[in-house]
């Protein structure tokens, strides 16, 4: 689990489950109060995901045009990588074009949601307007920076 996804669990503020994981960075160990212990203590531990597991790599770029496809359409990242059973970073890293490769069973996984989305709007699956314009918007930055010449 990354830290957003322990942060948006428990209840607990980002920055403070960022600096208890990062313990040999602080001078003197962040107090806990016990309401914070007990929900980060309380946490389920995600199960492993089951399932063969798919040998290879495969290029990112597919993916990647798929991912802002979606974006574009208004599906919200925190859904998708819900959907995916991955975090909101790595479906950013892959958008973004920060990874050349991905695994090759996450790949089929992004073909699949992308053929079950794209032929339906997000509010048919309960995503607030708000949250899909969101995502638009920040599809379109994206786009345009896309398309911007380098200088």
């Amino acid at each position: 689990m990354s830290a957003g996804d322990i942060a948006a669990r428990s209840g607990v503020a980002d920055t403070l489950v960022r600096r208890l994981l990062r313990p040999e960075e602080a001078r003197r160990p962040p107090r806990i109060l016990r309401p914070t212990e007990e929900a980060l203590l309380g946490l389920a531990v995600p199960v492993a995901r089951t399932g063969p597991r798919l040998p290879g790599r495969a290029p990112a770029a597919g993916a990647a045009a798929r991912l802002q496809q979606l974006a574009e359409r208004g599906w919200p990242a925190t859904y998708l990588a819900q959907q995916l059973g991955t975090s909101v970073y790595t479906l950013a890293e892959i958008r973004y074009q920060r990874r050349r490769h991905i695994d090759l069973r996450l790949d089929q996984m992004i073909r699949l949601l992308h053929q079950n989305l794209v032929s339906t709007t997000p509010a048919r699956r309960g995503i607030p307007h708000g949250h899909a314009l969101r995502a638009r918007i920040a599809a379109s930055r994206t786009a345009a920076g896309a398309r911007l010449p380098a200088s």
